[in-house]
């Protein structure tokens, strides 16, 4: 969620907020990541990952303001949580009547009379522009900044629109097939599984519960009677009707997260004040329908029992002042902090969670570290993981380089309800399809991978077909060169295939072209158990990471005959020296000595960072390294 730093400032007395960048640090260590800081419209606008958990109360302006607070220990001076919400006058103008098997369990409604729709003042715009918003007109833009100012989605309707003397709003499942066009012109076809809200006296939906508005009781330019809209939708009917209709908003993304019921009259109450300060006309009162669930329950826990979880010493007064920056009402009885959480935070249900919350809070780099104590026995070893070790631990010293391909492809035996791309909507039916298909990248790349003869590639992974999930292990192997390929390519899998016969004791199915593929789960059925586990080199051991290039490499190669006394590493000196930063890779591949003379030959790698290399370019640097060796005493370019 992008959160606007002058916005969070109005949470707080002037010049209270620390700087952005204190702010990231702040949130990064106790609360959420950061993902981004931008500047955007004059101010700063931090990007903030709020995870699932934290959606309930944090995924606004007011919730993380809310965190600031905690964390700093400092007041707000203005928090719209803990202001009475009195949604008086009621009134008869609008009729709610909620089908109890739909979804939508509470629902608000305040009618206004004599507004006039137009342009949002400035600041509402720049605010709402800040974050990635764009500005509509200043009724829906009140919507938008009561979503993001407290987490309540709410929803405006065109009063006139409605059928009959007095609007009448209620919810029901929709039909099969029922068609709705929704806000921005996309048409959805539903399903009985889903909740509508609908003008009850024509039976028309005026908008999917939770997701999205329709265009029937739109907002336009002309309007001047307008109905509020702010309920309480279930959170996992939202999901799934957002999922299966593929839209997924503002709205939908906060009531799948399980909003606080208790919210929704905050922002009947906090839209309906905007648009009367933003566009006029005459408040006709309020309507509810349905209740609210209960509020948070109380939790019990101790401050020993923080001490021994956390690892540190989290005394009372350590846990009472955590409460009160938390908002956290406590009674205590005995050595027991008896906690309710605020109705916002929705994910407080058990001790831990009131512990996690010290902890954070407390700051866990104030947590010393400590040696765990040594196992009291020792594990029993996981056959298939330790088979699957002793494999890999075989293959990488035959030279065989491991890789971790996708599970997801465009073909196999069981294909995904909600693919990712069009060609990632299957789960993988074998390993070698996805090997074939790397050793074709590969044989491209192997003068800048140091391989000039063969690649050999192996993966150990799961594999999915109708019914069964099973783990499978696939070799693939291609030469180079015309001559006997398909001998050369069966004589390097046979040879490995031999190798690991001897290693695992049984004997594995034939190679069939470039690939030898067989399902470890069978031969574990007969595999004797292991009583260690093997010794697998490490990446840390022998590997270091590097970003590659885009662009092209180039080869070329060069032979020089040298006095036979002169060294491959004179050589390669004289090579790496003249060959700038371009080179990247200098392998010898021949070397032979005649009449007191030795011949060295070597494949040349360049490669830019940041260009295409022309054979122009190359050629100046192969003339250098050429001059530089024919100025050499004895050196000749063959």
């Amino acid at each position: 969620m992008k959160v606007s730093y002058e916005w969070l400032e109005t949470f707080f007395d002037a010049g209270t907020l620390p700087r952005v960048a204190e702010l990231e640090q702040l949130l990064t260590f106790h609360a959420f990541e950061i993902e981004n800081v931008e500047e955007v419209a004059g101010t700063s606008v931090i990007d903030v990952d709020v995870l699932p958990n934290r959606a309930a109360d944090s995924l606004s302006h007011r919730g993380v303001a809310r965190e600031i607070s905690a964390l700093l220990n400092i007041s707000m001076q203005h928090d719209p949580l803990k202001e009475e919400v009195n949604l008086t006058p009621e009134t008869d103008s609008i009729a709610i009547e909620l089908d109890t098997d739909a979804s939508c369990t509470y629902y608000n409604a305040a009618r206004i009379t004599g507004v006039a729709v137009g342009e949002s003042p400035q600041w509402l715009q720049k605010r709402l522009e800040a974050i990635g918003q764009k500005s509509i007109n200043n009724v829906v833009d009140a919507t938008n900044y009561v979503l993001f100012n407290i987490g309540q989605p709410t929803h405006v309707f065109d009063a006139t629109k409605f059928s009959g003397t007095t609007p009448s709003i209620g919810t029901r499942h929709a039909e099969r097939g029922e068609k709705i066009s929704l806000l921005g012109g996309t048409e959805v076809e539903l399903d009985e599984t889903m909740t509508v809200i609908i003008d009850r006296a024509s039976d028309t939906p005026l908008a999917v519960a939770g997701v999205k508005g329709g265009v029937h009781a739109e907002v336009v330019n002309e309007t001047t009677d307008i109905i509020i809209e702010s309920a309480t939708f279930d959170p996992v009917q939202t999901r799934k009707t957002s999922q299966a209709l593929k839209i997924r908003t503002d709205a939908s993304a906060r009531f799948e997260n399980n909003v606080a019921d208790e919210l929704a009259a905050y922002g009947v109450k906090a839209v309906t004040t905007l648009i009367l300060e933003l566009a006029g006309g005459q408040i006709q009162g309020y309507a509810s329908a349905g209740a609210t669930k209960p509020t948070n329950k109380e939790v019990g826990v101790t401050a020993s029992r923080a001490s021994k979880l956390l690892g540190a010493d989290i005394t009372d007064e350590i846990m009472e002042d955590i409460f009160k920056r938390l908002a956290f009402s406590y009674t205590k009885d005995g050595d027991v902090f008896n906690v309710t959480a605020p109705f916002e935070r929705r994910d407080i249900h058990i001790p831990e969670d009131i512990i996690e919350e010290i902890g954070r809070v407390y700051g866990y780099n104030k947590i010393e570290s400590q040696q765990l104590p040594p196992a009291q026995k020792t594990p029993r070893i996981n056959k298939k993981f330790a088979y699957a070790e002793l494999i890999r631990k075989t293959l990488i010293e035959s030279g065989v380089t491991e890789t971790f391909l996708y599970s997801l492809r465009d073909t196999g035996e069981v294909k995904l309800v909600n693919s990712l791309a069009s060609d990632k909507d299957h789960l993988r039916s074998n390993l070698k399809d996805g090997l074939r298909e790397l050793l074709d990248t590969s044989e491209k790349n192997m003068p800048l991978l140091g391989l000039y003869e063969t690649v050999s590639l192996f993966e150990i992974g799961n594999v999915f077909t109708n019914g069964a999930e099973e783990m499978h292990v696939c070799v693939a192997v291609r030469v180079t060169g015309k001559k006997k390929k398909d001998e050369r390519t069966l004589s390097a899998l046979v040879a490995i295939k031999e190798r690991l016969e001897e290693v695992l004791g049984t004997t594995l199915p034939e190679p069939v072209d470039e690939t030898l593929e067989w399902n470890l789960d069978t031969v574990l059925e007969t595999a004797p158990e292991l009583d260690a586990y093997p010794n697998v080199p490490t990446v840390a051991d022998a590997v270091s990471y590097k970003p590659f290039s885009q662009y092209p490499f180039m080869l070329r190669d060069i032979a020089v005959w040298v006095p036979e006394s002169t060294t491959e590493e004179s050589v390669r000196e004289v090579i790496e020296t003249h060959a700038s930063d371009l080179l990247q890779r200098c392998d010898m591949f021949d070397v032979f000595t005649k009449d007191g003379r030795t011949s060295y030959a070597f494949h040349l790698v360049f490669q830019s960072m940041d260009e295409t290399l022309t054979d122009e370019k190359v050629g100046v640097i192969m003339s250098g390294i050429e001059d530089e060796m024919s100025a050499q005493n004895g050196w000749e370019i063959r």
